[in-house]
């Protein structure tokens, strides 16, 4: 069965891979930035330099090509890298005047300055997507939404979005309302420690007798050199993190740091060196490479060295501005059109997304079509340009938070409570249905789950469980603790359930991957009935198939090493019963039978016999999504049997002797289709796991089969 569009687009978008835009613009700088014609009282020069309106035009640039691949293009477009160097080379510039005036940075008024600039517009354009998250999208994604607007309203959306990337539990999320709130996290971030790198450095430049801006740059390019060097690095190795992480994004600051320093108006006499005709050509080379560099460049290259491209362009677009401000790629970058984007450019981009992520979940698109991609911009233009009048000019007009820097913290404090009231409150309305729906699901003569299968069990019509709105969260708490072994983990955990082992009638061992995890409840209640103790060793995406060392892939060499040491650990304990994977259903979406026999006879060999489940179906597409998309008897969410099983082909499957093969898909599946709610209870959990509650009711079922392999 095909995905559906709605369903590929939330596990495309927050696959630690995708091609989803994660850009956010440069927030304050375009505060920062602007100059008086008057005289400045610096000991190095008379006159300060003329504002450059080239950089609004920058910004207008930056944020159209954003919007631009964002909407039609479903690709990244490099536009964030524009602004992170923009705020490197800002802030630094501020610095350094106020370095060159004999002042300090003053850091709680720069602090209280960004809190005024930054926050109100970001906080309350958060608030406002709590509410498009219950209007517009799907009851499934509730939790994960709400969970990341609170991260992206304390500023470690970025870190929250890093840990999502690599989480397995995670990795069928679906888009993220909020997802482009990650670079305000990793700026929010840089305005923290940036004065003080600076400050530090200067100090102590003065103290050691150093030139100042010398030992300044100095810094700045090792700082820059051990960034880039360590992005290189983590996008090699784990470039979904890499894209979120604030060290693999610092260089991209110092950039903007070293270019404000080669600069300054007291040191740029160069630009003036340099002939108009180089100059034009410098800029509109920078302009072409800005606007075609998300046609190029795939996310999965940054941000490593695929990010010097855009980068390198905004250097060489304001280094050709100082250098001939406008001509040449200036005339562009002046016009009306550009210049109002960039005014609009922080609120238009915390608009567009959200309303991008709504539109392509209502209408079941990719990518939005020419009329609907206007139509995003519209709305999005339209609610920018009123929360700028509102919130970037009334609100500071009005004095509210603008005196001192106290009552620009309260305002900032004010603004994150907000949205986290917002949050709170839909958060409790989500915790009252979970309660509501598990007390109903204890009666089994309504939630039969899956012996209205087994058993033709009758049950009456009733809400199913458990709700859309917690059905990701439904597997058993240690599958995420300290219980189960990550992808790249070797050594085995061990975790012990039901009767202590010197009271135990039998010893059941539960070996093997997330698929054989999600049985646990199941297990745990045969253990119950037959006093059983039950150890467990899990390790995520692993199977027990020997010669995974030769494959190549780390992930595969610790899969390997992990299973060795689990058998050996089996050896020492000696368990009645091991409980393992007879078949595969996996990224296939159908059954394949890998070659486990030399396992199986490891296995037996330390005298256990070894029972073996037949793999449920991975539907391979969302289904508590497609539920809450299509409702629970479409056949939008349902799969056909016959396409993952064939016929005869498990109970035909030739096991050493001492091996019990275990099939319940009669008790998962009907006769023709794999449907999502069986006996009023929710099958999966995300696109390939049984929710906790439908496996419990497996219990009885499979605790006849595990005595039988006992016996």
């Amino acid at each position: 069965m095909s995905t559906h569009p709605r369903t590929a687009f939330y596990a495309r978008c927050r696959h630690p891979r995708s091609d989803r835009p994660r850009h956010a613009p440069e927030t304050h700088e375009r505060h920062l930035h602007r100059r008086t014609r008057g005289r400045q009282r610096g000991p190095r020069h008379r006159r300060q330099a003329p504002r450059l309106r080239e950089i609004d035009g920058l910004r207008g640039l930056a944020i159209a090509v954003i919007a631009v691949y964002h909407i039609w293009f479903d690709r990244v477009s490099g536009g964030v890298d524009i602004f992170l160097l923009m705020s490197g080379f800002f802030i630094t510039a501020g610095f350094l005047r106020s370095a060159d005036a004999g002042r300090g940075p003053g850091y709680l008024p720069y602090a209280a300055r960004i809190v005024r600039r930054i926050f109100p517009p970001a906080l309350v354009v958060a608030a406002g997507t709590v509410l498009m998250v219950l209007w517009w999208l799907p009851r499934a994604t509730w939790g994960q939404q709400l969970g990341d607007i609170a991260a992206s309203a304390l500023y470690y959306g970025n870190w929250n979005l890093a840990a999502h990337s690599v989480d397995y539990l995670s990795s069928n999320n679906g888009a993220s309302i909020v997802q482009h709130y990650w670079s305000l996290g990793v700026q929010t971030q840089f305005y923290i420690l940036w004065p003080v790198l600076v400050g530090l450095v200067l100090w102590a430049a003065r103290r050691a007798g150093l030139p100042p801006m010398r030992t300044v740059a100095a810094v700045l390019a090792l700082v820059l050199a051990a960034s880039f060097a360590f992005a290189l690095w983590e996008t090699a190795e784990n470039q979904a993190y890499a894209y979120f992480d604030t060290r693999a994004r610092i260089w991209q600051f110092a950039a903007g740091g070293l270019l404000a320093l080669t600069l300054r108006p007291a040191v740029r006499g160069w630009t003036a060196r340099l002939p108009r005709l180089a100059a034009v050509a410098l800029g509109w080379a920078g302009v072409a490479v800005l606007v075609l560099a998300g046609a190029f460049l795939e996310s999965t290259q940054f941000p490593g060295w695929a990010a010097l491209a855009p980068v390198a362009g905004a250097c060489a677009v304001i280094v050709a501005a100082t250098a001939a401000p406008g001509k040449g790629a200036g005339l562009l970058l002046n016009t009306w059109p550009l210049q109002r984007l960039g005014t609009l450019s922080y609120t238009l981009y915390l608009w567009h997304w959200p309303i991008l992520v709504c539109y392509l979940t209502a209408t079941g698109r990719d990518t939005a079509t020419l009329a609907g991609g206007l139509l995003i911009l519209a709305a999005a233009t339209v609610l920018a340009a009123l929360t700028h009048w509102a919130v970037e000019v009334r609100l500071p007009a009005s004095g509210l938070g603008q005196s001192t820097a106290r009552g620009a913290f309260a305002l900032g404090a004010a603004c994150i409570a907000l949205v986290l009231a917002a949050c709170a409150s839909m958060t409790w309305y989500i915790a009252h249905e979970r309660a509501r729906l598990a007390e109903a699901a204890a009666d089994p003569a309504r939630y039969p789950g899956a012996a209205a299968l087994a058993e033709d069990a009758a049950f009456p019509e009733a809400d199913f469980a458990p709700s859309t709105l917690d059905a990701a969260e439904d597997y058993d708490p240690a599958l995420s603790g300290d219980c189960n072994q990550t992808m790249e983990g070797y050594e085995p955990i061990r975790c012990d359930f039901g009767s202590p082992e010197a009271e135990a009638a039998a010893t059941v061992v539960m070996y093997g991957g997330s698929k054989i995890w999600q049985w646990l409840p199941a297990v745990l209640e045969a253990a119950e009935s037959r006093n059983w103790h039950v150890v467990a060793y899990t390790k995520n995406a692993c199977i027990i198939e020997t010669g995974q060392e030769d494959l190549g892939e780390e992930r595969y060499r610790s899969c390997a090493a992990w299973n060795d040491a689990v058998v050996a650990e089996i050896g020492g304990l000696a368990p009645d019963l091991v409980f393992t994977y007879g078949s595969r259903v996996g990224y296939e979406a159908y059954e394949t039978f890998p070659d486990y026999t030399d396992r199986y006879e490891q296995l037996l060999a330390t005298g256990t016999s070894v029972a073996v489940v037949r793999d449920t179906p991975s539907p391979r597409f969302d289904i508590p999504l497609c539920v809450d998309l299509h409702g629970p008897e479409s056949a939008e969410c349902a799969v056909d049997r016959d396409s993952y099983y064939e016929e005869g082909a498990f109970a035909e499957l030739d096991v050493p002797e001492g091996v019990h093969k275990i099939d319940l898909t009669d008790a998962i599946c009907g006769p023709e289709t794999c449907a999502p709610v069986v006996g009023n209870v929710l099958v999966y959990r995300d696109d390939a796991h049984l929710t906790n509650t439908y496996a419990a009711t497996l219990g009885p079922y499979l605790e006849a089969e595990l005595a039988a392999a006992l016996g």
